[in-house]
């Protein structure tokens, strides 16, 4: 394999931002009096598939997308990495509650279910040649020990019944928590990590990272560390053995001679051509 020098190229920077907050089925047990799953009108995935799909060309020598946003619409996709369910051993009344939510919930998503599924996003991206940084409004659990996932959930709702509900929510929320047994509590943390999770695979497969914004002070901070990063990139190019024009996904692996200790940060595999190009 003959490698080329490191050039840096023009970047195009895209940014699409979403910043509401996900609410499971634990959330909507604050308010019984809510009807409707708090799904409605999201569509950060829909709108990176359409820019994934549309926005960049041949020319876009190194295009990157900034994508914040907390991953509601997992839900609606086809092939979902979860379905809306009720959390185990819940009392009799909070489980009543939920069990609400999830019906009204499964009406929502079988009428707006989703034409693609999480893998179809995976694969656009990887044929995209975009690098992606994703950014999570909120709380993190990722890398976090069980213990401290439950503890981030709980300031979460805690914060958000002293925002939204004043003193009845705070008084139910407070309730809620005292009567939630461990095993309801650790499968909402599971929901929550799995949209996480699935925002996380998608920034390393192409190369970028994921931060959180838990607080707004933090924005600056972590725009900056990924425009710093963004700056300091290079391409590489090179002429691979394999000259088939098949279509197939094929790996990447990039590594400092000498120096095994360094990360390289970038794509881990690219699409060969189809036959007919």
């Amino acid at each position: 394999m003959d490698s080329w020098p490191f050039l840096r190229s023009a970047v195009l920077i895209i940014t699409i931002g979403f910043t509401v907050s996900f609410s499971t089925s634990f959330a909507f047990t604050q308010s019984p009096n809510r009807e409707k799953p708090r799904l409605k009108d999201f569509g950060q995935y829909s709108a990176l598939m359409a820019t994934l799909k549309e926005a960049f060309d041949a020319e876009d020598q190194r295009p990157i997308i900034i994508f914040q946003t907390d991953g509601d619409e997992l839900g609606l996709l086809r092939n979902p990495i979860f379905s809306p369910a009720v959390p185990p051993n819940l009392p009799p009344d909070l489980r009543l509650t939920a069990q609400k939510f999830v019906e009204s919930t499964q009406r929502y998503v079988s009428a707006n279910r989703r034409e693609f599924s999480l893998d179809d996003v995976y694969r656009a991206a990887e044929k995209s040649r975009a690098t992606i940084y994703t950014v999570i409004p909120g709380f993190r659990l990722i890398g976090l020990s069980p213990e401290e996932q439950i503890n981030q959930m709980k300031i979460a709702s805690e914060r958000r019944a002293q925002t939204w509900g004043g003193k009845a929510a705070i008084e139910r929320n407070a309730d809620r928590w005292a009567r939630t047994p461990p095993e309801a509590l650790r499968y909402e943390v599971g929901v929550e990590l799995k949209g996480q999770q699935a925002l996380a695979v998608l920034a390393t497969m192409t190369g970028g990272w994921t931060e959180f914004l838990e607080e707004p002070s933090q924005a600056d901070e972590n725009y900056s560390r990924i425009f710093s990063d963004i700056n300091r990139r290079y391409i590489v190019g090179y002429y691979p053995t394999n000259k088939e024009h098949d279509g197939k996904r094929r790996k990447v692996n990039v590594e400092v001679r000498g120096h095994s200790e360094y990360i390289v940060m970038g794509r881990k595999s690219y699409y060969a051509p189809e036959a007919e190009q």
